[in-house]
C-alpha cells in the first residue's frame, strides 16, 4: 500500500482482495490496493473517497448487499461532531467495469430504503434511520435500549408500512423520574400525531414496564416519529415498541 496510515478493511470479490485504509494523516482520505492474493503483492489503485468533512480521521468498510454495494465511513457531520466525535454514513456505488472502486464523495442524502419496516412487530428502540437527542446503552432485559431522553428528543422510523391502519402502539419503557410522554407522530417530528403514551417512573432506568396508548389515522406507508416530551432532565428509558391492528 501507498500512504497507509490505519483502520484496514479487507475484502474478496471476483477472485481479486481488495485492501481499503485510511491514508494521508491527517486530515486522512479513503484510498484501497488490490491482490491476487491475501499476502499479495499489493497495487495502489488510489483514493476512494478524498479528504473531507469536519473530522480529521475516516475509517472504511464495504460491503455488498442484496444486489448493491455500499461504502461506510465516518465524519463529523452531526451537530457537535468532530475528530473524536464521529458519525456512521454510508454511501451506495457501482464498481467500475475493471473492478476499480470509483471516486465517493460524503453526502447527508443516505442511500435508498431497501424495503418497508413491519411496525406490527416488535422493534427494538435502537433501530431507527435518524435520532435526535437520544443515546443508546445496554439493557438489563438484553441488548440495547434508548436512553438519555431530554424533552424534545425523537426518533425517526423510515417507511413503516401500516395497511389500512393501527389501533394502539405499545412500548417498553423505564423511568428513574416522573417519566413523560411518547408522542407517536408521522412524516415528521412536527407532524400529525396519531397517538399519545404516557411513561409514568417504573423506580428505576432498568425496572420496565409496557406501555399502552391508542392510535388513529396511521396507514398506508408512512415515516414514522416517536417524540419524546416531558419535563426537565431525562425522562425515560425505551427498550422496544410495537403497534397492533
Amino acid at each position: 500500500p501507498t500512504l497507509y496510515e490505519e483502520g484496514p478493511w479487507v475484502y474478496k470479490r471476483d477472485g481479486l482482495y481488495y485492501l481499503v485504509f485510511a491514508a494521508n494523516c491527517c486530515s486522512e482520505s479513503i484510498a484501497y490496493s488490490t491482490a491476487p492474493g491475501p499476502t499479495g503483492p499489493w497495487t495502489f489503485r488510489g483514493t476512494i473517497m478524498p479528504a473531507q468533512g469536519s473530522s480529521f480521521t475516516n475509517h472504511p468498510g464495504i460491503i455488498d448487499f442484496r444486489g448493491s454495494s455500499y461504502f461506510f465511513y465516518h465524519n463529523g457531520a452531526l451537530p457537535g461532531g468532530g475528530g473524536f466525535t464521529r458519525s456512521v454514513a454510508v454511501e451506495r456505488f457501482q464498481y467500475n467495469a475493471d473492478g476499480t472502486i470509483p471516486t465517493i464523495n460524503m453526502t447527508t442524502a443516505g442511500v435508498p430504503q431497501l424495503g418497508t419496516l413491519d411496525p406490527f412487530v416488535r422493534q427494538e428502540a435502537e433501530t431507527s434511520a435518524w435520532a435526535s437527542g437520544v443515546e443508546t446503552e445496554p439493557s438489563g432485559e438484553g441488548g440495547m435500549n434508548v436512553g438519555y431522553v431530554d424533552n424534545g428528543d425523537w426518533l425517526r422510523i423510515r417507511g413503516a408500512a401500516f395497511g389500512t391502519g393501527a389501533s394502539s402502539f405499545s412500548a417498553r419503557v423505564a423511568s428513574a423520574t416522573s417519566g413523560g410522554t411518547i408522542e407517536v407522530r408521522l412524516d415528521s417530528a412536527n407532524g400529525p400525531r396519531v397517538g399519545t403514551c404516557t411513561v409514568p417512573g417504573t423506580g428505576g432506568w432498568q425496572t420496565w414496564t409496557t406501555v399502552s396508548c391508542p392510535v388513529t389515522g396511521a396507514t398506508g406507508t408512512r415515516d414514522l416519529y416517536l417524540r419524546f416530551t416531558g419535563g426537565s432532565g431525562f425522562l425515560l428509558n425505551m427498550n422496544w415498541w410495537r403497534f397492533t391492528r
